[in-house]
């Protein structure tokens, strides 16, 4: 891959990226606010973000397989950009008619549609750095982290004057552009094949000490991270805030990612992976504790530009850390799993803690305590393959 290819392939990415998360926010970022208003309990909306979760888990490392078992995640991605294209077009019909079956029935599908599609773009990005490390995973994924304030932002005030299905069929736009983007981007070559690598053989090749440390500092970092939106979407009309408000707290969130996704490279080379996890645990301890007893929705809303140090940090560190401890037979399999045990897996325990709690009887905000523990956990692991060379650098 020559010096123009590489342009065009961070140029390309940077599109694919744009469309798919500008896409995914309209849809997930306000997927409690939109059930609540249509009817639905809180308790039983997050109940809703926990079964997406949990579909999540046993499709994303399936697909993963199936991908290193073709070589591409590229066919893969364009079957799920239409499929979750389709899906939000028909969600505000689901909606309106009250079909509960419907619903669900379409929530089921974004879940192993939509939802699956970040973690094969992330393999996808990762074989083409591997190709030419030129190829900038941090401005990529950067991009996809500006669409998603851009469209925060843009999905509050949509909703707001137009209502939940205009913000919808947005998204279902873009989720067609996804897919017009993912076939005209390049796809990543495999310059090892997998051969005869099936079942145990791939999970011995995967489950290294390293990236069983890497696995576990992310789920316990992410889980504290999992709640965030969803309690967003109930802590801010709880303290008197709009839906508007909801899109602006989202928008700042992912905006004050973007810089630190575009920098993920140099603060690597400067300071390693080991002190950039340690870093972002204690950032994350810190900004839950804010979380926690901010009064206010200003309050709330300057708390998340803490995303920046945090999850804007600990994505692209860990995706570009599992290139160094698995070998690249196995990369999607590797990539996914780590996404799982990074989004699905915490998104499935955060939201059913956080159900059951509200459900009790017991204030939303009091259920970020779990989530400081959470996090003292990932920072303890991190601090812990530092002291011990866990890492491995």
């Amino acid at each position: 891959m020559d010096k123009s290819q590489v342009r065009r392939v961070n140029l390309h990415g940077m599109v694919l990226q744009f469309a798919f998360w500008f896409g995914c926010c309209t849809y997930i970022s306000f997927l409690v606010a939109t059930l609540i208003d249509y009817g639905w309990e809180a308790s039983m909306a997050t109940l809703v973000v926990m079964m997406l979760s949990v579909a999540v888990m046993f499709t994303e490392p399936l697909y993963g397989y199936i991908s290193d078992r073709l070589g591409s995640e590229k066919r893969i991605c364009v079957a799920l950009f239409l499929v979750a294209g389709g899906c939000v077009f028909l969600f505000p019909f689901a909606l309106a008619g009250g079909y509960v079956a419907l619903v669900l029935l379409v929530l089921a599908g974004l879940g192993v549609s939509c939802m699956q599609i970040a973690g094969l773009m992330d393999a996808w990005l990762v074989g083409l750095k591997q190709e030419n490390s030129a190829v900038n995973y941090g401005l990529i994924r950067g991009t996809g982290a500006g669409a998603f304030a851009l469209s925060a932002q843009v999905s509050g005030m949509v909703t707001a004057n137009f209502g939940h299905d205009a913000r919808l069929w947005m998204g279902g736009v873009f989720f067609l552009l996804g897919a017009v983007a993912a076939i005209t981007f390049r796809s990543s070559e495999r310059v090892v094949k997998r051969g005869n690598m099936k079942g145990f053989s791939v999970l011995r090749a995967v489950f290294t000490k390293k990236y069983c440390l890497l696995l576990a500092t992310a789920f316990f970092l992410f889980l504290s991270n999992a709640p965030i939106l969803t309690l967003l979407q109930i802590l801010i009309p709880e303290f008197g805030g709009t839906t508007a408000q909801i899109g602006t707290a989202i928008a700042l969130m992912a905006a004050t990612e973007v810089p630190f996704m575009f920098l993920t490279a140099y603060l690597i080379s400067k300071a390693g992976y080991k002190r950039l996890f340690v870093m972002c645990g204690m950032v994350w301890v810190v900004r839950l504790l804010l979380t926690l007893f901010v009064g206010s929705v200003m309050g709330l809303i300057a708390v998340q530009m803490l995303q920046g140090l945090t999850f804007a940090v600990a994505v692209p560190v860990a995706m570009s850390y599992v290139a160094k401890v698995v070998d690249e037979k196995v990369r999607s399999t590797a990539v996914t799993i780590l996404s799982v045990c990074m989004f699905s897996i915490p998104g499935i325990l955060a939201n059913l803690i956080t159900s059951a709690w509200l459900a009790a009887g017991n204030s939303a905000q009091s259920v970020v305590v779990f989530f400081v523990a959470s996090a003292c956990m990932g920072l303890g692991l991190a601090v812990y393959g530092w002291v011990s060379k866990g890492w491995g650098e």
